[in-house]
């Protein structure tokens, strides 16, 4: 069966929090052009996310874990489920809106080397936070009158369609895409650690197997935990 190349599994790790992930997964259905499934791993929730396959059935899967197993193992489970050429991760705080995963593939798939792209956000002391980036790489960057997320989205993409940066350091795995084959090559997140080490680590690995970073300079995607950490 051939996939369409942008065709891409969203996997997303939760515990509890269900109104946050309901308002991402509503997002990903309304601002998502290209074809997709959603897997949320459910990590042993005890509120209303224990209901949330009676309530979404279309391009989505979710699994009930009994326990807790943690954020990277989540994502693990998440990812081996699907068989898209993309793999997006997210944590269950995230909010996107128009194009934002068409414009971080249309970055990601400029080179083949590039093996993971994040977007522009808003977390204090994050190097993907518009300001830091806008400061200290891309002053192009306009300076927002808003916070509204859509308009600052479509700011941004008025400005830098379909274009990014190639990054220093690491990305957020609060959303980033990665290439299915990148995730054969290197293979799958260190169970053993936590949301921000298991992200660090991971970045490490791919730049050690020759892939480099992109930050997707239109796609604008908020983080309501600002510490990044969700579902373990």
């Amino acid at each position: 069966m051939n996939l369409p190349e942008n065709a891409t599994d969203i996997v997303i790790p939760v515990h509890n929090h269900y109104s946050y992930t309901r308002g991402l997964v509503e997002g990903i259905y309304r601002f998502t052009d290209l074809p997709f499934h959603i897997y949320v791993i459910d990590n042993a929730s005890t509120d209303e996310t224990v209901d949330f396959d009676k309530i979404y059935t279309r391009d989505i899967t979710v699994i009930h874990n009994r326990r807790d197993i943690g954020w990277s193992a989540g994502v693990n489970q998440g990812a081996a489920m699907g068989n898209n050429p993309n793999v997006v991760v997210m944590n269950g705080y995230a909010e996107v809106s128009k194009k934002w995963l068409e414009n971080m593939l249309a970055f990601m798939n400029t080179h083949p080397r590039i093996g993971a792209v994040g977007p522009l956000g808003h977390s204090p002391g994050d190097r993907q936070h518009v300001d830091w980036v806008r400061e200290k790489i891309v002053p192009q960057i306009p300076v927002f009158r808003t916070e509204d997320i859509h308009e600052r989205n479509r700011i941004l993409q008025y400005h830098f369609h379909h274009a990014g940066i190639l990054i220093e350091g690491a990305l957020s795995f609060f959303c980033v895409s990665i290439r299915r084959r990148t995730i054969i090559e290197i293979g799958t997140l260190k169970e053993a650690l936590a949301f921000r080490e298991a992200s660090l680590n991971y970045c490490r690995r791919m730049r050690k197997a020759g892939y480099v970073l992109g930050l997707s300079l239109d796609a604008y995607v908020v983080n309501h935990a600002e510490l990044g950490i969700f579902g373990g």
